[in-house]
């Protein structure tokens, strides 16, 4: 075979290849602007390059309605954008990001986008952006969110009524001394306030679900509002448990009652879990301009697979050892939820049969210092 026979055999399997390639990128190209899943491609300036038909339908906008446009253009939120733009500029690959989309007819669309970059020689070329619409999940949850809404303050009347009802009728014994009746009045007591707790706990969740928890932060003794939780326990608890309290006086910057229903929550997660006449022990002390709050069982303890969900809304650890015990697995949720408004977090340490340490921190202020 001479040189030209050699070349022309290289031309021929080169346009072969090229054609495969061709083939294959034409393959692809159909299968992206075909794909049922929404995807669309945005610039380093925020400018929608490109997207497949499965975006332009479910916003109902025409190709040149929707390409060419700034993405901030569509989004319900202004913040969230610039979120996810900054993320991806710093070459962070979202996954199931929460976002809420604006459609052509103004309705709102709750997506979740899941969003890498495609850089090129150290250059940004273009995002990849999956987004998957969940507006319908959005709205049965709001739904049942509402009901659960309703239905615990439609309760809190008549419960409150019952309360009162056991109060006055505990007044009228105390004063003949009947024991039984003393006994059962109280035990009344205790569980109608079990169940305005439980009650609370579901207004208190449907409201953070949807955004509706005002702060109202004030500078208060942090070591004063624990000794009055932590009396509030044991008097409900009666003889079952022991407190031992080191908190040193530390002023903070907070809402008070919120970080009283942490308090609440955490000492009365230690009473369930703990034995009879075990000592439950609550310390606060200063460390780098925190306060930190540690409330410390010697109960059963927590295995390490149930420890990562612990702080997820109802979820409630399943354990033949543990006793039964009352509540949806609304507290924890409750506490995380709360200590994220005030930019904290819940944490904790625990070993199955040694007990377990709930802590979190807060921002200290000194004693004489005003807060605006």
């Amino acid at each position: 075979m001479n040189d030209l026979d050699v070349l022309n055999a290289e031309l021929i399997e080169y346009k072969r290849k090229n054609a495969e390639l061709e083939l294959r990128v034409e393959e692809l190209t159909d299968f992206v602007e075909n794909a049922s899943i929404p995807l669309h491609w945005v610039d380093e300036n925020g400018v929608i390059i490109w997207a497949n038909q499965a975006e332009l339908d479910a916003l109902g906008f025409l190709y040149e309605e929707y390409v060419g446009q700034p993405i901030g253009n569509f989004h319900a939120d202004a913040a969230v954008i610039d979120d996810i733009l900054t993320r991806l500029i710093n070459n962070e690959t979202l996954h199931n990001y929460p976002a809420k989309l604006k459609a052509k007819d103004e309705s709102i669309r709750h997506v979740l986008i899941s969003s890498n970059v495609l850089w090129k020689d150290g250059k940004f070329v273009h995002t990849r952006c999956f987004t998957k619409d969940v507006t319908d999940l959005k709205k049965e949850e709001q739904r049942k969110n509402d009901f659960v809404a309703m239905v615990s303050h439609e309760l809190r009347t008549p419960l409150t009524t019952l309360t009162s009802i056991v109060q006055i009728l505990k007044r009228r014994n105390n004063k003949e001394k009947d024991d039984f009746t003393i006994d059962a009045l109280t035990r009344a007591e205790l569980q109608a306030k079990k169940m305005a707790k439980m009650l609370n706990d579901f207004l208190s969740q449907a409201k953070y679900e949807e955004g509706k928890i005002l702060l109202h932060k004030v500078k208060f003794n942090l070591a004063a509002l624990i000794t009055e939780v932590a009396a509030d326990a044991q008097f409900m608890a009666r003889e079952g448990v022991e407190f031992a309290i080191k908190c040193e006086e530390i002023y903070v910057y907070a809402d008070r009652d919120k970080i009283g229903q942490v308090l609440t929550n955490l000492i009365s997660n230690a009473i369930k879990y703990s034995p009879k006449g075990a000592v439950i022990t609550i310390q606060c002390e200063e460390a780098q301009h925190k306060a930190v709050v540690s409330i410390i069982d010697l109960g059963m303890g927590i295995n390490p697979e149930d420890q990562p969900r612990l702080f997820e809304r109802f979820y409630r650890v399943i354990n033949e050892n543990l006793p039964v015990v009352q509540g949806f697995g609304i507290g924890l949720y409750l506490v995380s939820e709360i200590l994220r408004y005030h930019h904290s977090e819940i944490n904790v340490v625990s070993a199955e049969g040694k007990g377990s340490t709930f802590y979190f921190s807060l921002d200290v202020v000194s004693d004489c210092s005003t807060v605006n």
